[in-house]
């Protein structure tokens, strides 16, 4: 660095603030003049001469700067700064540098490699040193604030993303005569994506969903004012949930008079009646509403006529009649998917060049629907579609994205299946794993699979909870459970958003063998593993965007045969 004045030479300290600055060199003129030039100055020089007790005294004490010599070698001064590195990467490191090595760039520039290194001649004097060092130490002083500043906002995103999803539905939801999944992953921490389940009864059901226009602060602020005022007009007049094109009036009125048309809403409306089989839903501007017959896995097209209505808040006098709304008679076997305009957002470059097209979607959902009928996974569908979208190139979202499935259960499910969600919350794992093996003893008579069953369950819903899921995930996360019985195999399926590990499954002989081992140390930690592979005969894992999927088969033990379900029955 030259050695002519920098701006503001300071020569008068009175209105510095006090800086401690640790010398680390074993040259004798450096460590004589350095503490010289600031000794009635308010920066105050800590001496050391070996590298070693620097580095102790950086563990003891809070310095603002380092200054030190290249070395002998001029590789000394680097190891040094490497040391000091694994303790803070951001303390300013200022070497002191003869002559010779101002026409050695090589040096020098591996000195600039670290962005809090700089270098400065041994003759610089007092002015130039007191400048430099007011220089680097608020610049430094000035980046740490910074990155406190962007590490609270960021914290403050993650809460708001958190506190919007707690005013989510459940993910996932499996009731009596129907259930559901969802998708949702916002473009930044916070998302203008509405999706809100409003249970009537057992049987009746609405479903509203609703894209607001941009994405950001201001569309998820916007998205929060309409959920709360949604609950509050339905539960006020419950007959409006068989109406959409009511509902829909009245989110247009809200938009305009309340948030003025700052924003508008692409939304639809869907009352769903699971015991009539019966759909009426209102689409004012949403992507739309797909159904595939889970039997035949074709595409149906519930809405030939295109009926639809304007985005509430587009325009203040817009009318929503009930001649918009369409009304479909649906099969047991129909699955529901909708998706807002994130979906067609995807794309395969980062500038939004190659989008998805809505054809395709269409083959993604009947293909999928199909696979899922036959595997017993519906509920992963939303899940496994933004997956497989990845794997064909759609890795560039531009917009927040919600994808939702309904559907109703199948009867087998009823007689054969065991489904639930699980709070992420040990409380309750006891009442579930309870649950579910006296499933297991209805469907077998057999008292070893019911065990092994709830052992299995427990030790695997303890393991995520404990060590899958961070405190805020916590909050607001279900564990998803199904429990499929077949005449010769017990198949458990479980869905968690916890974190991405493997090794799930041991080999028998390597489970028993760690058991034994815990047990001659009687250490109560690292079960699960080993007792989760000695129980399950397969065990399958797999991640779709963030859903972990676990499935584990369990035989029917040999000494103890069942009464399992009939192979006719089942059919």
């Amino acid at each position: 660095m030259p050695t002519a004045e920098l701006e503001s030479p300071l020569d008068d300290l009175s209105n510095h603030q006090e800086y401690r600055v640790l010398l680390v060199s074993g040259n004798a003129m450096l460590k004589l003049t350095l503490p010289n030039f600031f000794e009635k100055s308010p920066i105050s020089v800590t001496v050391s001469e070996e590298r070693q007790e620097g580095l102790s005294l950086l563990r003891e004490k809070t310095f603002d700067a380092i200054i030190t010599d290249t070395g002998a070698d001029g590789g000394e001064g680097l190891r040094f700064r490497q040391e000091v590195r694994l303790r803070d990467a951001g303390i300013p490191i200022l070497f002191m540098t003869p002559a010779v090595y101002w026409s050695d760039m090589k040096l020098l520039d591996r000195i600039a490699e670290d962005p809090h290194s700089y270098y400065i001649p041994e003759n610089a004097d007092r002015k130039f040193m007191t400048a430099k060092l007011h220089q680097v130490i608020r610049s430094c002083q000035a980046e740490s604030s910074r990155n406190q500043l962007r590490q609270t906002i960021n914290r403050n995103w993650l809460l708001a993303g958190l506190l919007q999803q707690a005013m989510l539905p459940p993910w996932v939801y499996f009731g009596k005569n129907y259930e559901f999944s969802c998708f949702y992953r916002p473009f930044t921490r916070v998302s203008g994506d509405l999706f809100e389940w409003i249970p009537l009864d057992e049987e009746r059901a609405l479903f509203i969903f609703g894209d607001i226009s941009g994405h950001g602060t201001h569309s998820a602020l916007a998205m929060t004012a309409v959920q709360a005022f949604l609950k509050q007009i339905v539960r006020q007049k419950e007959e409006r949930a068989r109406c959409p094109h009511l509902i829909a009036a009245e989110i247009n009125d809200f938009f305009c008079n309340q948030l003025h048309s700052i924003v508008h809403m692409s939304t639809l409306i869907a009352y769903f009646d699971f015991r009539e089989n019966y759909l009426c839903f209102q689409n004012a501007g949403y992507l739309g509403m797909m159904c595939v017959d889970a039997e035949t896995g074709e595409y149906v097209d519930i809405n030939p006529e295109k009926k639809g209505s304007l985005p509430p808040g587009m325009v203040k006098d817009a009318v929503y009649s009930e001649a918009d709304n369409v009304e479909f008679r649906f099969s047991d076997s129909s699955v529901f998917l909708s998706a807002s305009d994130g979906l067609i957002d995807l794309a395969k470059d980062r500038e939004g060049n190659n989008y998805l097209d809505v054809a395709m979607c269409k083959k993604l959902s009947s293909m999928l629907v199909t696979e899922a009928q036959h595997e017993d996974k519906s509920i992963t569908i939303p899940f496994r579609a933004y997956h497989t979208l990845e794997q064909f190139g759609y890795l560039f979202p531009q917009d927040d994205l919600t994808m939702a499935l309904i559907r109703k259960p199948l009867n087998l499910e009823k007689e054969y299946v065991f489904s639930c969600r699980v709070p992420a919350d040990k409380k309750t794992v006891d009442e579930i794993c309870e649950k579910a093996s006296g499933f297991v003893t209805r469907c077998y008579q057999n008292e070893t699979l019911s065990v092994n069953t709830e052992l299995l369950l427990e030790e695997y819903l303890v393991n995520v909870i404990m060590h899958g899921l961070d405190e805020y995930e916590k909050l607001n996360e279900y564990i998803a459970v199904k429990l499929c019985a077949y005449p010769t195999e017990l198949k458990l399926m479980i869905w968690d958003h916890g974190k991405e590990w493997n090794g799930l499954a041991m080999e028998h002989e390597d489970a028993e063998r760690k058991l034994d081992e815990l047990n001659e140390t009687f250490s109560d930690s690292g079960r699960g593993l080993p007792i989760i592979s000695m129980i399950a005969s397969r065990i399958g894992r797999q991640r779709y965007a963030g859903l972990n999927e676990s499935v584990f088969i369990l035989p029917l033990p040999a000494d103890d045969p069942a009464s399992a379900p009939d192979e006719t029955e089942k059919a």
